[in-house]
Protein backbone atom coordinates (compact mmCIF):
# COMPACT_ATOMS: atom_id res chain seq x y z
CA UNK A 1 0.00 0.00 0.00
CA UNK A 2 0.76 3.72 -0.74
CA UNK A 3 0.58 6.82 1.05
CA UNK A 4 -1.54 8.44 -2.02
CA UNK A 5 -3.87 5.46 -2.29
CA UNK A 6 -6.40 4.43 0.55
CA UNK A 7 -7.56 1.23 0.33
CA UNK A 8 -10.25 -0.48 2.56
CA UNK A 9 -12.56 -3.57 2.97
CA UNK A 10 -15.66 -2.10 4.28
CA UNK A 11 -18.04 -5.61 5.17
CA UNK A 12 -18.66 -6.89 1.29
CA UNK A 13 -17.63 -3.83 -0.56
CA UNK A 14 -14.18 -2.55 -1.28
CA UNK A 15 -13.29 1.50 -0.97
CA UNK A 16 -10.60 2.75 -3.16
CA UNK A 17 -9.77 6.65 -2.09
CA UNK A 18 -7.07 8.63 -4.32
CA UNK A 19 -5.45 10.58 -1.23
CA UNK A 20 -3.50 13.38 -3.35
CA UNK A 21 -5.88 16.19 -2.47
CA UNK A 22 -3.35 19.18 -2.17
CA UNK A 23 -3.13 18.03 -5.81
CA UNK A 24 -6.17 17.47 -6.78
CA UNK A 25 -5.61 13.43 -6.50
CA UNK A 26 -4.05 13.67 -9.71
CA UNK A 27 -2.63 10.06 -10.97
CA UNK A 28 0.71 8.94 -10.56
CA UNK A 29 2.34 5.62 -12.01
CA UNK A 30 2.61 4.01 -8.42
CA UNK A 31 -1.23 4.81 -7.65
CA UNK A 32 -2.16 3.01 -11.06
CA UNK A 33 0.03 0.37 -10.39
CA UNK A 34 -1.21 0.23 -6.72
CA UNK A 35 -4.83 -0.09 -7.72
CA UNK A 36 -4.78 -2.20 -10.71
CA UNK A 37 -3.36 -4.72 -8.08
CA UNK A 38 -6.05 -4.38 -5.91
CA UNK A 39 -8.74 -4.50 -7.98
CA UNK A 40 -7.27 -8.08 -9.56
CA UNK A 41 -7.27 -9.04 -5.85
CA UNK A 42 -10.60 -8.02 -5.26
CA UNK A 43 -11.93 -9.78 -8.58
CA UNK A 44 -10.77 -12.83 -6.60
CA UNK A 45 -12.00 -12.26 -3.42
CA UNK A 46 -15.33 -13.94 -2.49
CA UNK A 47 -16.07 -12.03 0.36
CA UNK A 48 -15.73 -8.42 -1.95
CA UNK A 49 -19.36 -7.95 -3.80
CA UNK A 50 -18.60 -4.45 -5.26
CA UNK A 51 -15.90 -1.75 -5.18
CA UNK A 52 -16.01 2.10 -4.64
CA UNK A 53 -13.89 4.61 -5.25
CA UNK A 54 -13.45 8.17 -4.62
CA UNK A 55 -11.24 10.91 -4.28
CA UNK A 56 -9.83 12.37 -1.02
CA UNK A 57 -11.74 16.50 -0.21
CA UNK A 58 -14.17 18.11 -1.49
CA UNK A 59 -12.78 19.62 -4.48
CA UNK A 60 -11.74 16.98 -6.91
CA UNK A 61 -12.09 13.39 -7.96
CA UNK A 62 -9.53 13.40 -9.90
CA UNK A 63 -7.20 16.02 -11.86
CA UNK A 64 -6.02 13.64 -14.24
CA UNK A 65 -1.99 12.52 -14.29
CA UNK A 66 0.41 13.94 -12.97
CA UNK A 67 1.59 16.10 -15.80
CA UNK A 68 4.52 17.65 -13.87
CA UNK A 69 5.91 14.55 -13.71
CA UNK A 70 5.49 13.68 -17.62
CA UNK A 71 7.10 16.54 -18.41
CA UNK A 72 10.20 16.32 -16.33
CA UNK A 73 10.70 12.48 -17.79
CA UNK A 74 9.68 13.66 -21.25
CA UNK A 75 12.17 16.63 -21.38
CA UNK A 76 14.98 14.79 -19.90
CA UNK A 77 14.87 12.19 -22.55
CA UNK A 78 14.13 8.95 -19.79
CA UNK A 79 10.90 6.43 -20.31
CA UNK A 80 8.76 6.98 -17.54
CA UNK A 81 6.22 8.84 -19.04
CA UNK A 82 5.50 5.74 -21.63
CA UNK A 83 5.25 3.50 -18.66
CA UNK A 84 2.60 5.64 -17.10
CA UNK A 85 0.37 5.77 -19.83
CA UNK A 86 0.87 2.07 -20.69
CA UNK A 87 0.37 1.16 -17.23
CA UNK A 88 -2.57 3.48 -17.09
CA UNK A 89 -4.13 2.72 -20.42
CA UNK A 90 -4.17 -1.35 -19.38
CA UNK A 91 -5.94 0.02 -15.99
CA UNK A 92 -8.56 1.89 -17.99
CA UNK A 93 -9.25 -1.01 -20.25
CA UNK A 94 -9.07 -3.40 -17.21
CA UNK A 95 -12.43 -1.54 -15.38
CA UNK A 96 -14.31 -2.20 -18.63
CA UNK A 97 -14.30 -5.84 -17.96
CA UNK A 98 -14.53 -5.93 -14.05
CA UNK A 99 -16.93 -8.52 -13.10
CA UNK A 100 -18.22 -6.94 -10.07
CA UNK A 101 -20.06 -3.66 -9.23
CA UNK A 102 -17.66 -0.86 -9.84
CA UNK A 103 -19.09 2.67 -8.19
CA UNK A 104 -17.75 5.77 -9.02
CA UNK A 105 -18.15 9.01 -7.01
CA UNK A 106 -17.35 11.67 -9.27
CA UNK A 107 -17.34 14.74 -6.48
CA UNK A 108 -15.37 17.85 -7.93
CA UNK A 109 -13.37 18.14 -10.97
CA UNK A 110 -13.01 14.47 -13.16
CA UNK A 111 -10.30 15.89 -15.35
CA UNK A 112 -8.59 13.73 -18.10
CA UNK A 113 -7.54 10.91 -16.83
CA UNK A 114 -9.78 10.65 -14.35
CA UNK A 115 -12.27 10.28 -16.49
CA UNK A 116 -10.16 7.11 -17.58
CA UNK A 117 -11.29 5.26 -14.29
CA UNK A 118 -14.81 6.03 -13.72
CA UNK A 119 -15.94 5.72 -17.70
CA UNK A 120 -15.84 1.83 -17.54
CA UNK A 121 -17.46 1.68 -13.86
CA UNK A 122 -20.98 -0.08 -14.18
CA UNK A 123 -22.62 3.10 -11.80
CA UNK A 124 -21.10 6.94 -12.68
CA UNK A 125 -22.02 8.92 -9.65
CA UNK A 126 -22.32 12.81 -9.99
CA UNK A 127 -22.97 15.53 -7.95
CA UNK A 128 -23.72 18.88 -7.71
CA UNK A 129 -20.09 19.52 -7.51
CA UNK A 130 -19.13 17.61 -10.55
CA UNK A 131 -17.18 19.03 -12.70
CA UNK A 132 -15.61 16.91 -15.86
CA UNK A 133 -13.60 17.53 -18.74
CA UNK A 134 -11.34 16.36 -21.14
CA UNK A 135 -9.29 19.12 -21.91
CA UNK A 136 -6.25 17.97 -23.57
CA UNK A 137 -5.98 20.20 -26.94
CA UNK A 138 -5.69 22.93 -24.64
CA UNK A 139 -2.28 21.68 -23.45
CA UNK A 140 -1.23 20.46 -26.71
CA UNK A 141 -2.28 16.35 -26.52
CA UNK A 142 -5.35 14.69 -27.46
CA UNK A 143 -7.72 13.46 -25.40
CA UNK A 144 -6.52 9.60 -24.56
CA UNK A 145 -7.28 6.94 -21.45
CA UNK A 146 -10.48 5.53 -24.19
CA UNK A 147 -11.63 8.93 -24.87
CA UNK A 148 -12.44 7.62 -28.64
CA UNK A 149 -14.34 4.90 -27.27
CA UNK A 150 -16.13 6.91 -24.72
CA UNK A 151 -16.71 10.12 -26.01
CA UNK A 152 -17.22 8.35 -30.03
CA UNK A 153 -20.46 6.73 -27.54
CA UNK A 154 -21.84 9.93 -26.52
CA UNK A 155 -25.62 10.83 -27.83
CA UNK A 156 -24.88 12.15 -31.89
CA UNK A 157 -21.53 14.20 -31.67
CA UNK A 158 -21.70 15.65 -27.93
CA UNK A 159 -18.68 13.84 -27.82
CA UNK A 160 -16.23 15.06 -30.76
CA UNK A 161 -17.56 18.95 -29.45
CA UNK A 162 -16.34 17.95 -26.17
CA UNK A 163 -13.06 16.20 -27.08
CA UNK A 164 -12.38 19.24 -29.71
CA UNK A 165 -12.97 22.04 -27.40
CA UNK A 166 -12.24 20.86 -24.30
CA UNK A 167 -14.82 22.43 -22.42
CA UNK A 168 -16.21 21.36 -18.51
CA UNK A 169 -19.67 20.10 -18.21
CA UNK A 170 -21.33 19.49 -14.95
CA UNK A 171 -23.79 17.16 -13.78
CA UNK A 172 -26.87 17.39 -15.81
CA UNK A 173 -24.88 17.74 -18.99
CA UNK A 174 -22.53 14.56 -17.57
CA UNK A 175 -26.45 12.80 -17.52
CA UNK A 176 -27.24 14.04 -21.17
CA UNK A 177 -23.84 13.09 -22.55
CA UNK A 178 -24.45 9.46 -20.86
CA UNK A 179 -21.02 10.22 -19.26
CA UNK A 180 -22.46 9.27 -16.27
CA UNK A 181 -25.34 7.36 -15.21
CA UNK A 182 -26.72 8.91 -11.52
CA UNK A 183 -26.58 12.19 -10.02
CA UNK A 184 -26.42 12.32 -6.34
CA UNK A 185 -26.54 15.46 -3.75
CA UNK A 186 -22.82 15.46 -2.36
CA UNK A 187 -24.53 15.74 1.36
CA UNK A 188 -25.84 12.15 0.56
CA UNK A 189 -23.13 10.34 -0.35
CA UNK A 190 -21.75 9.20 3.33
CA UNK A 191 -24.72 8.14 3.71
CA UNK A 192 -24.90 6.33 0.33
CA UNK A 193 -21.62 4.58 1.62
CA UNK A 194 -23.00 3.76 4.80
CA UNK A 195 -26.00 2.17 3.40
CA UNK A 196 -23.64 0.06 0.79
CA UNK A 197 -21.77 -1.22 4.21
CA UNK A 198 -25.06 -2.37 5.70
CA UNK A 199 -25.86 -4.53 2.90
CA UNK A 200 -25.74 -8.52 3.27
CA UNK A 201 -23.71 -11.01 0.91
CA UNK A 202 -26.79 -12.00 -0.75
CA UNK A 203 -28.26 -8.52 -1.60
CA UNK A 204 -25.57 -7.06 -2.64
CA UNK A 205 -26.43 -6.71 -6.38
CA UNK A 206 -26.67 -3.94 -9.02
CA UNK A 207 -30.31 -3.48 -8.16
CA UNK A 208 -30.12 -3.24 -4.76
CA UNK A 209 -27.47 -0.46 -5.35
CA UNK A 210 -29.78 1.74 -7.73
CA UNK A 211 -32.53 1.20 -5.25
CA UNK A 212 -30.02 2.38 -2.43
CA UNK A 213 -29.28 5.49 -4.74
CA UNK A 214 -33.22 6.06 -5.34
CA UNK A 215 -33.59 5.83 -1.45
CA UNK A 216 -30.77 8.51 -1.10
CA UNK A 217 -32.39 11.04 -3.23
CA UNK A 218 -30.55 9.56 -6.26
CA UNK A 219 -32.00 10.07 -9.85
CA UNK A 220 -31.12 9.10 -13.36
CA UNK A 221 -32.90 11.90 -15.78
CA UNK A 222 -30.93 15.19 -16.77
CA UNK A 223 -32.79 18.09 -15.83
CA UNK A 224 -32.75 21.28 -18.22
CA UNK A 225 -29.19 20.60 -19.59
CA UNK A 226 -27.63 23.53 -21.05
CA UNK A 227 -26.29 20.85 -24.12
CA UNK A 228 -29.69 20.00 -25.42
CA UNK A 229 -29.89 23.90 -26.85
CA UNK A 230 -27.68 23.29 -28.90
CA UNK A 231 -27.81 20.11 -29.54
CA UNK A 232 -28.63 20.24 -33.50
CA UNK A 233 -25.48 22.79 -34.26
CA UNK A 234 -23.47 20.25 -32.29
CA UNK A 235 -24.53 17.15 -34.20
CA UNK A 236 -24.62 19.07 -37.72
CA UNK A 237 -21.12 20.46 -37.45
CA UNK A 238 -19.04 18.07 -35.54
CA UNK A 239 -20.27 15.54 -37.13
CA UNK A 240 -18.24 17.09 -40.26
CA UNK A 241 -14.68 15.16 -41.34
CA UNK A 242 -12.09 17.81 -40.57
CA UNK A 243 -11.54 20.98 -38.37
CA UNK A 244 -11.55 23.46 -41.02
CA UNK A 245 -14.87 22.41 -42.10
CA UNK A 246 -15.90 22.61 -38.40
CA UNK A 247 -14.47 26.00 -38.44
CA UNK A 248 -15.89 27.22 -41.75
CA UNK A 249 -19.36 25.93 -40.59
CA UNK A 250 -19.34 27.94 -37.06
CA UNK A 251 -18.25 31.15 -38.93
CA UNK A 252 -21.18 30.53 -41.01
CA UNK A 253 -23.46 30.19 -38.60
CA UNK A 254 -26.14 33.51 -38.61
CA UNK A 255 -29.33 32.70 -36.64
CA UNK A 256 -29.07 34.84 -33.71
CA UNK A 257 -30.28 32.36 -30.89
CA UNK A 258 -26.60 30.08 -31.96
CA UNK A 259 -24.60 32.76 -33.02
CA UNK A 260 -23.02 33.58 -29.94
CA UNK A 261 -22.64 29.97 -29.22
CA UNK A 262 -20.44 29.84 -32.04
CA UNK A 263 -18.35 32.44 -31.54
CA UNK A 264 -17.38 31.75 -28.10
CA UNK A 265 -16.53 28.22 -29.74
CA UNK A 266 -14.69 29.50 -32.66
CA UNK A 267 -12.60 31.52 -29.61
CA UNK A 268 -11.99 28.44 -27.82
CA UNK A 269 -10.92 26.50 -30.28
CA UNK A 270 -8.55 29.06 -31.47
CA UNK A 271 -6.86 29.31 -28.34
CA UNK A 272 -5.86 24.91 -28.41
CA UNK A 273 -3.12 23.15 -30.44
CA UNK A 274 -4.64 22.89 -34.03
CA UNK A 275 -2.76 19.32 -34.38
CA UNK A 276 -4.05 18.59 -31.27
CA UNK A 277 -7.50 19.55 -32.78
CA UNK A 278 -7.23 17.54 -35.24
CA UNK A 279 -5.89 14.20 -33.94
CA UNK A 280 -9.14 14.96 -31.10
CA UNK A 281 -11.39 15.01 -33.87
CA UNK A 282 -9.84 11.88 -36.19
CA UNK A 283 -9.76 9.49 -33.22
CA UNK A 284 -13.00 10.47 -31.80
CA UNK A 285 -14.73 9.83 -35.32
CA UNK A 286 -12.55 6.37 -35.71
CA UNK A 287 -13.49 5.16 -32.44
CA UNK A 288 -17.04 5.18 -32.87
CA UNK A 289 -15.94 1.94 -35.65
CA UNK A 290 -13.65 0.72 -33.01
CA UNK A 291 -14.07 -1.85 -30.42
CA UNK A 292 -12.44 -0.94 -26.84
CA UNK A 293 -9.78 -2.68 -27.06
CA UNK A 294 -8.92 -1.26 -30.62
CA UNK A 295 -9.73 1.92 -29.10
CA UNK A 296 -6.94 1.72 -26.42
CA UNK A 297 -4.46 -0.13 -29.10
CA UNK A 298 -4.82 2.73 -31.29
CA UNK A 299 -4.35 5.75 -28.44
CA UNK A 300 -1.44 4.52 -27.09
CA UNK A 301 0.28 3.82 -30.73
CA UNK A 302 -0.44 7.68 -30.93
CA UNK A 303 0.70 8.51 -27.87
CA UNK A 304 4.59 7.24 -28.84
CA UNK A 305 4.44 9.20 -32.03
CA UNK A 306 2.50 12.12 -30.07
CA UNK A 307 6.15 12.91 -28.04
CA UNK A 308 7.75 13.48 -31.04
CA UNK A 309 5.70 15.94 -33.06
CA UNK A 310 2.73 17.07 -30.90
CA UNK A 311 2.72 20.15 -28.93
CA UNK A 312 2.33 18.29 -25.25
CA UNK A 313 5.82 20.68 -23.67
CA UNK A 314 5.09 23.54 -25.22
CA UNK A 315 1.62 23.42 -23.74
CA UNK A 316 2.21 22.29 -20.01
CA UNK A 317 5.28 24.84 -20.20
CA UNK A 318 3.44 27.34 -20.87
CA UNK A 319 -0.17 27.05 -18.68
CA UNK A 320 0.86 24.63 -16.42
CA UNK A 321 4.63 25.84 -15.70
CA UNK A 322 5.26 29.31 -16.30
CA UNK A 323 1.41 30.21 -16.74
CA UNK A 324 2.29 32.85 -19.36
CA UNK A 325 -0.74 31.02 -21.35
CA UNK A 326 1.19 32.16 -24.20
CA UNK A 327 1.68 28.65 -26.06
CA UNK A 328 3.92 28.61 -29.42
CA UNK A 329 2.17 25.67 -31.45
CA UNK A 330 4.34 23.76 -33.83
CA UNK A 331 1.84 24.17 -36.51
CA UNK A 332 -1.26 26.49 -37.69
CA UNK A 333 -4.56 24.78 -38.86
CA UNK A 334 -4.08 25.12 -42.56
CA UNK A 335 -0.27 23.36 -42.60
CA UNK A 336 -2.21 20.28 -41.74
CA UNK A 337 -3.03 19.00 -45.22
CA UNK A 338 -3.69 15.45 -45.88
CA UNK A 339 0.16 14.80 -46.70
CA UNK A 340 1.52 16.36 -43.63
CA UNK A 341 -1.07 14.91 -41.47
CA UNK A 342 0.22 11.50 -42.99
CA UNK A 343 3.37 11.81 -42.79
CA UNK A 344 3.02 13.03 -38.52
CA UNK A 345 0.24 11.08 -37.77
CA UNK A 346 0.67 7.93 -39.73
CA UNK A 347 -1.16 5.53 -37.38
CA UNK A 348 -4.93 7.52 -37.64
CA UNK A 349 -4.56 9.29 -41.46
Amino acid sequence: MIKDLIVEKINHFGLITLNRPAALNSLNLDMVRCMHKTLELWEHDDTIFAVVIKGAGEKAFCAGGDILCLHESISNGFNQHMKFFKEEFLLDEYIYQFPKPYIAIMDGYVIGGGMGIVQGADFRIVTERSNLAMPETSIGYFPDVGASYFLSRCPGFIGSYLGVTGITIKAEDALYAKLADWYLPSNQLNIFLQGLGLLTSDTFDEKTISQLLTQFGGRKKAISPSLSKQRYLIDSIFSLPTVQDITHSLKMTKNADHKKWAEDTLNIMSIRSPLSLVGALRTIHLGRGLSLQECFAMEIALVERWIDVGDLLEGIRALIIHKDNSPQWKYRIDELTSTRLQALLPSIF
